[in-house]
């Protein structure tokens, strides 16, 4: 991915989410990264093959996506290196600010008809939304059942539509 399409993203999964995001770029001397904060994390990549200021850096490919606390600092003389690496820069935006769920709580849903579903006997059933940790794991309360055994409490949103 190039560095502007990556500058791009992160300033459009933010403003989804109704947020104006600052994003620093490198400056003349100073570091050869690309930062952004929300809260207290910051997120951060580099362009491949360019240090420091270079107006071409944004036709470089993206890379070394980064998260940390603000007030976290690396220190190399004692190996402490702050923060950890993460795949793309969509793995950035979401550990900094994680989109919202597909199914809100309170929601009343119903298991599509997949594989998974029927595997483990919730297709066509019908639950309430009781917690949604991310976009794709949500917690249900199937209805008519005085204690759920599924093997787990955890559900895909992907095996799971609105039920009307």
């Amino acid at each position: 991915m190039k560095v502007r399409n990556a500058i791009k993203k992160v300033k459009s999964h933010f403003k989804k989410q109704g947020i104006d995001i600052e994003i620093n770029s490198p400056t003349k001397g100073g570091f050869h990264k690309w930062t952004f904060q929300h809260g207290n994390y910051v997120g951060s990549f580099s362009a491949n093959g360019y240090h420091g200021y270079d107006p071409a850096a944004l036709d470089g490919e993206a890379l070394s996506f980064h998260v940390r606390r603000f007030d976290d600092v690396t220190d190399t003389m004692t190996d402490y290196f702050a923060g950890s690496y993460r795949d793309n820069i969509s793995q950035v935006c979401e550990a900094l600010l994680p989109s919202p769920p597909k199914y809100p709580i309170g929601s009343l849903v119903r298991g599509k008809q997949t594989k998974r579903a029927e595997r483990f006997g919730f297709a066509g059933k019908v639950g309430l939304v009781m917690s949604a940790r991310s976009n794709s794991s949500i917690t249900i309360n199937w209805l008519g059942d005085e204690k759920p055994n599924y093997g787990y409490q955890s559900f895909s949103s992907r095996d799971l539509e609105v039920a009307n």
